[in-house]
């Protein structure tokens, strides 16, 4: 995953690194991935969506109108180096319709967290693997289509609610998003433009595992 280096870095002229840029990508050697970023990964990131289509349905037929994002723990599993047993969904969602929305998915029998703080995670969150956490929208987030989350808002808020859900070793949870990046293209200017939207510092070359 390489960004456009400024010609301060390297001998080389923007005009020749652009016409270098230009062949590359013509000669399928490399792929955009977003504003001033190459991969050499062919494929778009593919995201599994089965283990948040049941919540998405239910607020698409009880809450037509509702705007969200939701994504799941389970959607990162096969990225993870021990898998986990029991997953939590997250759903954003504007914070006049938290109550409401947990409403409607408490009778569909999920046990739900409405915007907790990292106090009230620590004395009372358990998680029952139907467990579901509301949490107010983030202005400028990565669009979320038909409730599902992209993958780039995905790897951000699980390397953020990782800090308060203890959902894995901090230094797992990095190499399970490593992992990610490198199993399919994603667009890692607006991963970055998340993060810095959240004010978590991501250092792309610290998160890719070393070759073998």
């Amino acid at each position: 995953m390489n960004r456009i280096l400024d010609s301060k870095e390297i001998s080389i002229t923007k005009a020749t690194l652009k016409t270098y840029l230009h062949s590359y990508k013509k000669s399928g050697l490399i792929y955009s991935a977003g504003r001033g970023w190459f991969s050499s990964i062919e494929k778009p990131f593919k995201l599994n969506q089965d283990p948040i289509k049941a919540v998405e349905q239910i607020l698409k037929d009880k809450m037509p109108l509702l705007s969200f994002s939701c994504w799941s723990t389970e959607q990162l599993n096969s990225y993870t180096h021990h898998i986990l047993s029991k997953f939590i969904i997250f759903v954003n969602t504007d914070s006049d319709f938290i109550n409401n929305t947990a409403e409607v998915l408490e009778k569909a029998g999920y046990i739900v967290y409405k915007n907790p703080t990292k106090n009230e995670i620590g004395k009372f969150f358990k998680n029952t693997g139907k467990t579901v956490v509301l949490l107010p929208s983030i202005s400028k987030e990565p669009k979320a289509t038909d409730g599902y989350a992209p993958i780039e808002k995905i790897l951000v808020d699980f390397l953020m609610e990782n800090r308060n859900f203890f959902i894995m070793e901090a230094s797992e949870a990095d190499n399970t998003v490593g992992n990610a990046i490198l199993s399919g293209r994603i667009n890692i200017s607006l991963f970055l433009d998340y993060s810095k939207r959240r004010k978590f510092n991501i250092e792309i070359n610290q998160l890719i595992p070393p070759k073998q």
